[in-house]
């Protein structure tokens, strides 16, 4: 089988990013030195692959100040990043993006990715670009509610994103 591309989504309009919604017990904050252990926990967890935090230093432009944790009673539960890629040059990128799997379900995924679109929205970003794979669905459905939509950069992604349109519930599957 071919291997084929990542899809890739875009945000173009971060004017009117809803509030970042945290329940009692949460907290955000940016890598420090010392959290590597945790993320590479946290996206081996939502992944059910590891990945080195060197990953993440390779690809954009890294800054500690670029990623962002959600922890619960001092636990890191959530993480995302928003940097820049090259390809997509004057966009904001949001990467890897992930959730402990016991603390799916809480909404944090959406939360951590706002935090981000806040970031970059405040750092001048007006769109955001991401890339995912087709089989998130659930990650899906928070892309396509904070207001990312397909963009089809390879032959492969109508197809594949009429396939994935038929897995979701219908008020997501309507925004494709």
């Amino acid at each position: 089988m071919e291997n084929l591309p990542q899809l890739i989504m875009r945000n173009s309009d971060l004017s009117s990013l809803a509030p970042i919604n945290l329940g009692d017990g949460y907290s955000v904050h940016t890598h420090t030195d010392g959290n590597e252990g945790a993320w590479e926990e946290i996206i081996e967890s939502a992944f059910d692959t590891h990945y080195d935090f060197d990953f993440l230093i390779k690809a954009g432009d890294y800054a500690p100040e670029r990623v962002f944790y959600i922890s619960y009673l001092g636990r890191d539960v959530a993480t995302t990043t928003a940097v820049e890629n090259p390809k997509y040059a004057k966009e904001g990128w949001l990467r890897m993006v992930g959730v402990r799997k016991e603390e799916s379900g809480k909404g944090l995924g959406k939360q951590i990715i706002l935090i981000a679109l806040h970031s970059l929205r405040e750092r001048g970003y007006k769109s955001v670009v991401l890339s995912t794979d087709d089989f998130r669905i659930p990650a899906l459905c928070s892309y396509l509610s904070l207001g990312f939509r397909p963009v089809y950069s390879h032959e492969s992604h109508r197809k594949r994103w009429e396939d994935i349109r038929k897995q979701l519930p219908d008020r997501f599957a309507a925004m494709i």
